[in-house]
């Protein structure tokens, strides 16, 4: 045996040996993720409890949201604390699970199949292993949507190159010299020719990675006994779904993956396959899409069978076609632990009253919180929850502006003018908490009874205002119902209850607080006196 056969032998000895690690790394990590898997139900715990760094869960809704026109805007994502909602809420295992997520949670897309939550919640066999499909797909990749991909040009020269190692193989069995050169110089010249051209397509070649698994995992999740029929061909996609197991390792980190990855680069393999198989999702793009959605969707399902076990209570809303309504039985915001329980019927404009601190703004939120929760994985944190539904707009946390220069009143009075332009036939529903505020009483009372007035002549719009200002509780009459939070103050301590009740306020405490909270004697002294003055 020559030294150069001897040379060839171990090259093939390593190439095997490395498979078998690469095996055996796999097969211990599928059985962790199985006995990881089978704790989260009981533990009500999601696969990853961290961000990763790469995440894009609002890819989807910023590449689509210009289809949609009733969509949950920014500055009601931002006031309703909506960004914690969703983390609170994902329990998605898939990268395109969680940017569906989100893209729902602004009220792109709908959850809320009643027998495929049934399944997640009492088939354990179906739970685990739709569990574990999806978390073989999981997060690594934040993917470019299929649609987004542009056909990249392959020149059919390095298509060649995959195999120049192999004729290298070849000739060595003749002459071993010859052959072993050749196939020094065409595992040199692929490792080199990888490393260039990949940054041409590394995005791409990612995401059209990650679609490959998402084809053989949805392949695997269509065959499991209650999932949905999925409008997608997996015929088509042979190729992909067969060497899906090799691509997925592109980002791995242990042992086994560094070694595919060079075995990769040596025979050219990410640039080979990516060019065979790109044609193939152009050709059938629509199906690939289907498959997206389908495991997506399936994603969600258990996502929101999972949030609903966290939840203390939690109702199936009631939609009404007509009768533009709101309500409710023991409503608790999502956000907040051992919230109060309100009950309400909103067939009417309201204004709220009341102290600082009663409770108005957090109403105000569980309220709209609750009709997007409603209206998109079918859902609400209530005993009881009836409505018709609408758009939800609302004016809250508005703030100065140091890079735009708007003061804090410029700031409201952009975010209320959005109000007027929604130009919908659908209901909308505006939540404006401390209207105008940011201006001097006088014209704050003018302003506010205009603006309430107008909105109140809109159709289909239905309004609820909070104010400090008592005064408009008679200037909007009958317009608008008057609705209070209060408090008591007892042995120098404050007291809410935080329940809603019919009426104007008839407390105030912005001075007494002052007194409780320990100002000086002379301060609240001079404060109380100038009241009595006035």
């Amino acid at each position: 045996m020559t030294i150069y056969q001897t040379y060839a032998l171990l090259v093939i000895g390593i190439i095997i040996l490395g498979s078998i690690v690469n095996f055996a790394i796999s097969f211990s990590n599928k059985r962790k993720l199985i006995t990881k898997i089978h704790k989260l139900w009981q533990n009500k715990q999601s696969l990853e409890s961290f961000i990763r760094p790469n995440s894009r869960f609002n890819y989807q809704f910023e590449l689509y949201r210009n289809q949609h026109s009733k969509v949950v805007d920014d500055k009601t994502w931002s006031d309703l604390n909506l960004e914690e909602v969703f983390h609170r809420s994902n329990f998605n295992f898939t990268a395109i699970g969680e940017m569906r997520w989100y893209a729902t949670l602004r009220q792109m897309f709908k959850v809320g199949q009643h027998e495929l939550i049934a399944r997640f919640n009492n088939d354990q066999d179906f739970r685990v292993n739709v569990s574990y499909r999806l978390a073989s797909i999981g997060k690594v990749v934040y993917p470019i949507f299929p649609d987004q991909l542009k056909p990249i040009k392959r020149q059919n020269l390095f298509m060649l190159c995959p195999f120049l190692p192999f004729i290298g193989l070849i000739v060595l069995l003749f002459s071993p010299s010859v052959g072993a050169l050749i196939t020094i110089f065409a595992v040199l010249l692929n490792i080199i020719l990888s490393g260039i051209l990949k940054r041409t397509y590394d995005q791409d070649l990612k995401s059209l990675f990650y679609t490959a698994n998402v084809l053989k995992e949805g392949y695997h999740l269509d065959q499991i006994d209650g999932t949905p029929d999925v409008a997608t061909n997996f015929n088509h996609f042979k190729g992909a779904r067969f060497f899906s197991g090799l691509l997925g390792t592109a980002g791995d980190q242990d042992i086994g993956g560094a070694f595919v990855m060079l075995l990769k680069m040596a025979f050219m393999v990410d640039y080979f396959l990516f060019h065979t198989i790109q044609h193939t999702y152009y050709q059938y793009q629509d199906e690939v899409l289907a498959c997206y959605d389908y495991v997506s969707t399936l994603d969600n399902h258990y996502s929101l069978a999972m949030y609903r076990r966290t939840l203390d209570a939690y109702c199936e809303p009631t939609a009404f076609s007509k009768n533009q309504s709101i309500s409710f039985t023991n409503l608790v915001h999502p956000l907040l632990e051992n919230a109060v329980a309100n009950d309400l019927n909103i067939n009417h404009n309201i204004l709220l009253t009341g102290s600082n601190a009663s409770g108005k703004s957090t109403f105000m939120k569980a309220v709209a919180i609750n009709l997007i929760l409603a209206q998109t994985i079918n859902t609400a944190t209530a005993d009881e929850f009836n409505y018709q539904p609408g758009l939800v707009y609302t004016s809250m946390a508005n703030a100065d502006d140091v890079l735009s220069g708007d003061s804090y009143f410029m700031a409201e009075l952009k975010s209320i003018r959005r109000l007027f332009d929604i130009g919908t036939g659908t209901p909308v529903y505006c939540f404006i908490d401390e209207i105008f505020k940011g201006t001097n009483t006088t014209e704050r009372i003018a302003a506010s009874e205009s603006v309430l007035t107008y909105l109140h002549e809109l159709p289909q719009y239905r309004v609820i205002a909070a104010t400090h200002d008592i005064e408009l509780s008679e200037l909007l009459k009958p317009d608008y119902l008057n609705y209070h939070f209060n408090e008591t103050i007892e042995h120098h301590e404050i007291h809410f209850d935080y329940k809603i009740k019919e009426g104007k306020a008839n407390t105030r405490n912005a001075i007494e607080l002052l007194r409780i909270t320990r100002f000086p004697d002379k301060i609240y002294n001079r404060a109380k006196q100038q009241v009595k003055e006035q």
